[in-house]
């Protein structure tokens, strides 16, 4: 995730409500060797700046499995 470059700011919009990246069954996180947090699309293979993640959203948002599934579904 290192050699990713940044997504391009045009490519997401701002978005109030539940379907932002971070929420996205594409969205993933890492640390780098300094041992800060990247977050990144899977999708892409694009890095999101900081704090995008949670205010943004582009059209290849997708849900995560989680809301068909639910948490824990061999439990039930």
């Amino acid at each position: 995730m290192d050699e990713w470059e940044y997504v391009d700011a045009s490519e997401l919009q701002s978005w109030k409500g539940a379907r932002i990246c971070l929420t996205c069954q594409h969205f993933t996180y890492g640390v780098d060797a300094s041992c800060r947090t990247m977050v990144a699309c899977k999708l892409r293979q694009q890095q999101l700046q900081q704090g995008d993640h949670l205010t943004k959203r582009c059209r290849l948002w997708c849900p995560t499995w989680q809301d068909q599934a639910g948490w824990c579904p061999e439990y039930g």
